[in-house]
């Protein structure tokens, strides 16, 4: 076989030959197409989705059936009871899940704890467990082994032998493995010095040169190439450029740096690899045509399945499914943080950093869908997301969502789709970065941006753990806050308490108000105010919260904390949750939320007495 780094790139300056290449890739789709082609649809056009090679996929979604318009009735109890998710897989942890498939066999990897679990994919059940060293984000299966891309000791891949459960070879790559995919019998990978390694099954380094691992669709291997600035196909014959997507610098020609390229519908789908990128570029191999679709920002992991192209997003927490005909988008709230996608026993797998888990999804359910977006933007990173159905009344308060500080504004994906079908406005609030900003200034950039985006008065603010703060601090002296809704609300100086009680720091920053600050609210008078807390049976955080505090000094401290945020106001009751702490009530019992808000605003209607 001809060895790609000895070529020359012929697609340099080379024009496609349309003809030709729609003829050879026919031909391709012709020897694989079977039941599921549609008539009427010429066969470039419609291509059975997994023909692509397994490549790297992260964690992905849950989805909601739809509801009848004239009630609402969720009826969840957690995940699992959620319409259209037929499994739920508990992961080792959160943090990054990547996987692959074979067969009826589901690898999952979770970096932080460093385990690989194997899952039976007809029944969800963990079949066994391995301890990985090494930070793996990545797993490739080819030659009957599963290849582990470690950002450890300088960058490497591990081979791990299924049979014995045991690394049994170690490849340096000479630096962060960042992508790979198993083609010709090979192992390609890039690291982030940009070179790129094809290695044997054996772990032989066969050949090393520039360049970028993009992915796998239509028989090719696709590259980056940044000698040639383009990215192009390589043929299982080693040949190079029979299709190229002109480039520059990794750029395409609407100005979205590639970070994937796959196949679905007879389309190359190319993902941008910028975090608030909001393009997805269709790429017709026939006509060189480069179609840019928007979609949720932060889109990633696409996938193809049943016909469609489908993404997730981890800014907006949805799943996006795109019609590679008409690049038609629908998109479907998730109860959790998503990353990527899998395809095994002809089911969608969804992984979720957090909560950690991987759910199996029935793709044709009745779904929920996000509702039409009537308001986004923001600035200095941050974001608001405005949802909206059939309006109720023009004066019907405008719901604000304010999350937890290290949680972004789709933390509240499926409660906001849940309220907004009811005909409210509903805003997300967050940001589109890792980078926790304190109370003080998410309140004023919520402040700034509700009138930037012209969205008025009156108010209904719901806060969920060190939200609390943000909305306390955004109603201060507000005559526009018509209501509040508190989901577990963290107390003040909690984290600095839990540390020192529990010396345990594996939980996510909790953002606390300076005494002064504190001490300088007034409280929220007479607004209606719901306070929704974990029953004092419940724990909250990591094992070892669980394993010290039962019924202790720290238990106490946040029930008292509850307590409080009750005592804000003269119009305030509590809910108790049934939730156990560790997944949180946002995504483990979204109906609770909503049932109570949509309560409190029934309550806030002229005339109403609603009180539940």
């Amino acid at each position: 076989m001809s060895d790609l780094m000895d070529l020359v790139d012929p697609a340099r300056g080379h024009s496609t030959d349309s003809a030709a290449l729609r003829h050879k890739v026919d031909q391709k789709i012709a020897k694989r197409e079977g039941p599921g082609v549609l008539p009427g649809r010429r066969p470039f056009t419609y291509v059975l989705a997994g023909f692509l090679a397994l490549v790297v996929a992260v964690s992905v979604p849950v989805l909601l059936r739809q509801q009848s318009d004239d009630r609402l009735d969720p009826a969840t109890d957690g995940p699992a009871a959620l319409p259209g998710i037929e499994l739920v897989v508990p992961l080792a942890s959160g943090g990054v899940q990547t996987g692959a498939v074979d067969g009826n066999t589901i690898w999952m990897m979770t970096a932080l704890a460093g385990q690989l679990q194997k899952i039976d994919a007809v029944t969800g059940e963990v079949l066994a467990s391995y301890t990985v060293d090494g930070h793996v984000e990545g797993v490739i299966l080819g030659a009957d082994h599963l290849w582990l891309l470690s950002y450890s000791n300088g960058g490497e891949v591990l081979r791990f032998d299924p049979t014995t459960g045991r690394v049994d070879m170690t490849v340096k790559v000479g630096g962060e493995p960042w992508w790979a995919a198993w083609f010709a019998g090979s192992l390609w990978v890039s690291n982030d010095h940009a070179e790129m390694l094809r290695i044997s099954p054996d772990g032989e380094v066969l050949s090393t040169q520039r360049g970028q691992v993009k992915g796998t669709g239509l028989g090719f291997l696709w590259i980056n190439d940044p000698a040639t600035d383009l990215i192009t196909s390589v043929a299982p014959d080693g040949i190079v450029g029979e299709i190229a997507i002109p480039t520059d610098g990794q750029r395409t020609q609407t100005g979205a740096e590639i970070r994937e390229v796959v196949e679905a519908g007879g389309y190359l789908w190319l993902s941008s690899g910028e975090p608030t990128s909001t393009t997805v570029l269709r790429f017709d191999p026939q006509t060189g045509v480069l179609d840019p679709l928007p979609v949720a920002a932060g889109s990633w992991a696409p996938k193809g399945f049943g016909g469609y192209l489908w993404l997730t997003s981890r800014f907006d927490n949805v799943l996006v499914r795109v019609d590679p005909m008409t690049g038609a988008l629908k998109q479907y709230p998730l109860p959790g943080k998503p990353g990527g996608l899998l395809v095994a026993d002809q089911a969608l797998w969804v992984a979720l950093y957090q909560p950690g888990s991987l759910i199996r999804l029935d793709a044709n359910a009745d779904l929920v869908e996000t509702g039409p977006i009537v308001a986004s933007g923001g600035s200095n990173g941050h974001h608001l997301v405005c949802y909206a159905g059939a309006s109720i009344s023009e004066t019907a308060p405008t719901i604000i969502l304010e999350g937890e500080a290290w949680a972004n504004y789709g933390y509240w994906s499926v409660v906001q789709a849940l309220i907004a079908r009811q005909g409210y406005q509903v805003c997300a609030d967050g940001y589109l970065s890792d980078d926790l900003a304190e109370p003080e200034q998410r309140a004023a950039d919520l402040a700034r941006d509700l009138d930037g985006l012209g969205i008025t008065g009156p108010y209904l603010l719901v806060g969920a753990g060190d939200g609390v703060h943000t909305v306390r601090l955004f109603a201060e002296d507000r005559s526009d806050v018509v209501g509040v809704v508190l989901v577990d609300p963290l107390p003040l100086g909690f984290e600095s308490f839990y540390n020192n009680e529990v010396g345990d720091s594996r939980h996510p920053a909790w953002l606390d108000l300076k005494t002064d600050v504190s001490d300088s609210l007034t409280g929220l008078d007479s607004i209606p105010l719901v306070v929704i807390g974990q029953a004092r049976t419940a724990a909250y955080g990591s094992e070892t919260f669980l394993e010290f505090a039962g019924g202790n000094e720290v238990r106490d401290y946040w029930q008292n904390g509850l307590a409080f945020y009750e005592s804000l106001s003269i119009a305030s009751r509590t809910v108790t949750s049934a939730d156990n702490g560790l997944t949180g009530i946002v995504w483990n019992e979204p109906d609770l939320i909503v049932r109570q808000t949509l309560s409190l605003l029934a309550q806030l209607r002229p005339g109403s007495d609603s009180d539940e």
